[in-house]
């Protein structure tokens, strides 16, 4: 035990002290910054890897007719080529509806989808082998828009629909009626790091998997379907992510099964790493929307009644896009009270790769209907765009509720908006634009507005959950361990930073390691904008648990009643009594003597 010895001194209050009040750079900035910074790809190649390579389709629909690699396999340095019938297990890659298969078995159903895999001793061999691959094809008819697959009928889903009020009565009552359709496009990721795998079979025939992924258990779950194996025998670690963005939440998993396939084929380790061409090929993109709707208005721009058919291009598979298409439909009203409406959904099918999980998931979509809604009326009443919105926004109950029957809690939007009004001068603003608009032919001038309402977290409940496991070596240093994964956004540093305020040490003290399967297992997906707050909370619960573990030892050493070490705070590095800080302990003396005592607390 020691007496406060400088440069130890008291906080003013504990929280100034915390990592959590502080600025912190990037954990990984300065590598980012020199390029030390390691992604899958950059990971030193175990001896005797191999490249992986995918024969993709070439056509948007056809029958597979024949297939025969002879010629590919009598290259030296070609150690297999490979198929569906070469699969042990389950040929299914799909996250949620089992409909994709991980290599095209009699049909393909867009171009770029995975036809066989290549393992060679380098990329340029597995391009001469993949072209000395004879594929025979019978091109079929192919569905390449919504329209299309709307006429023939061609849905991944059944119509999903969320009704409140009469919204025909409404409509058919309302002065003024507008209908009209509306479209989103597709939207490629763009991530900077390409998918990216790296599979090694280990002694015991058991995987372990490098992977660039947002769902390191659901990568090990699908490589486990694949390869016929138990999830204990897969091993799924996520060094980082150059960028998700939602294009690494599910579909990370078949390039994964892929190099698990290999690997175990071949015994050898195996990579599967995209280039640009390939990526923006082979994996699916934001869901486009075409949406069709009615809506009524009162004379003063209120939104009376509204009804509005959504479909999404879901692509030849379903992926997320169930899950899509209704986080859509629950942000149709954005940030207004809609009385009377009723919006149906439903994913298209057509000959495009699955379309995925993309930033917002359905959303933004969603909003921009009800705001094309709202543009278009405030053009047919005369009214400012701005002005329209306000008069619709969330209230008081009763409008207070969404179409969905969720209460709109802690509503600051009028506030906010009269707030933004003022402070961007907005009205003068505009009427500047108005004038020189009148004034000006061929160069215009315009100003925009929109609120936001957006849910966060997941729609399946039960995936808002989250592990962490924190370790405290005998030196006090922490190795931090949790089921999120770091893509640039900076969640590792956050989750240091949890861990440093609850054991009140310094972030220093604190290393986060790879996200792993084997360390912290069964995670959800970092997805849903719900990274920080459930892992935040898990890292929280952990390390709560051990700071608790260690008070009756602090208490010993500080000879204090071990009744009074409720009262004893962890901060700076220090164990001690806030009201008598004269007398401190460290917490590496702590952990250590937690240590030799066997954590007998």
């Amino acid at each position: 035990m020691s007496t406060m010895p400088p440069p130890f001194a008291v906080p003013r209050t504990l929280e100034t002290s915390s990592p959590l009040h502080a600025p912190a750079p990037h954990e990984s900035g300065l590598k980012h910054a020199s390029g030390e910074a390691l992604y899958v790809d950059d990971l030193p190649s175990p001896p005797g890897t191999l490249v992986g390579h995918i024969i993709a389709s070439p056509h948007a629909h056809a029958r597979l007719v024949r297939h025969d690699a002879a010629r590919a396999r009598a290259l030296p340095g070609v150690h297999a080529v490979l198929f569906a019938e070469d699969i042990p297990g389950e040929n299914d890659i799909g996250p949620v509806i089992h409909d994709e298969p991980l290599l095209a078995e009699g049909e393909v159903h867009c171009v770029g989808q995975a036809v066989a895999l290549v393992l060679a001793e380098s990329a340029a061999l597995c391009r001469e082998a993949a072209r000395r691959v004879e594929l025979e094809y019978e091109v079929l008819p192919a569905l390449l828009s919504i329209r299309e697959a709307v006429a023939a009928n061609a849905f991944l889903s059944e119509p999903h629909t969320i009704r409140r009020g009469e919204p025909e009565a409404a409509l058919a009552t309302a002065p003024v009626r507008i209908e009209g359709e509306c479209m989103t496009g597709a939207q490629d990721h763009f991530y900077l790091e390409t998918q990216a795998a790296l599979a090694v079979l280990e002694e015991d025939g058991a995987l372990r998997i490098w992977s660039s992924t947002q769902h390191p258990s659901e990568v090990q779950a699908k490589v486990a379907e694949v390869m016929g194996l138990g999830r204990h025998q897969v091993v799924v670690e996520v060094p980082r992510m150059g960028g998700g963005f939602g294009g690494k939440e599910t579909q990370a998993a078949p390039f994964a099964a892929l190099a698990a396939l290999g690997a175990t084929r071949t015994r050898r380790p195996v990579k599967v790493w995209l280039n640009r061409d390939q990526d923006m090929v082979q994996t699916g993109k934001r869901h486009p929307f075409w949406t069709r709707f009615e809506a009524g208005f009162s004379e003063d721009g209120h939104l009376l009644g509204l009804k509005a058919e959504l479909i999404s291009d879901g692509g030849w598979s379903n992926d997320l896009s169930r899950a899509i298409l209704d986080r859509a439909l629950f942000h149709m009203d954005n940030a207004y009270f809609l009385p009377n409406v009723q919006v149906t959904g439903r994913v298209a099918r057509t000959n495009f790769a699955s379309n995925t999980a993309f930033r917002g998931f359905g959303g933004p979509q969603g909003m921009y209907v009800v705001e094309e809604v709202l543009n278009r009326g405030a053009e047919r009443l005369g009214l400012d765009p701005a002005e329209l919105r306000r008069r619709n926004f969330y209230r008081e109950a009763p409008a207070h509720r969404t179409h969905y029957e969720q209460p709109v809690e802690g509503n600051r939007l009028p506030r906010i908006h009269a707030e933004l009004m003022a402070s961007s001068e907005y009205t003068r603003r505009r009427a500047e634009i108005d004038q020189f608009n009148a004034s000006s032919r061929w160069t215009k001038r315009g100003i925009g507005y929109q609120p936001v309402k957006f849910g966060i977290s997941f729609t399946t409940s039960f995936l808002n959950q989250a592990g962490a496991l924190a370790v405290i070596y005998a030196d006090g240093s922490v190795q931090l361990n949790h089921g999120g994964t770091e893509m640039g956004q900076g969640l590792h540093t956050k989750m240091r930073a949890v861990c440093a305020h609850e054991l009140g040490v310094s972030i220093d003290r604190v290393r986060v390691m790879n996200t792993a399967t084997d360390k912290v297992p069964n995670t959800s997906a970092t997805a849903a904008s719900s990274g920080s707050d459930l892992n935040g909370q898990a890292v929280k619960a952990a390390c709560e648990t051990l700071r608790e573990r260690l008070r009756p030892i602090a208490a010993r050493l500080l000879q204090v009643e071990r009744g009074e070490a409720e009262g004893l705070a962890f901060a700076s590095g220090q164990v001690f009594y806030p009201a008598r800080p004269q007398r401190s302990v460290s917490f590496a003396e702590v952990t250590q003597a937690a240590y030799l005592a066997q954590c007998r607390c």
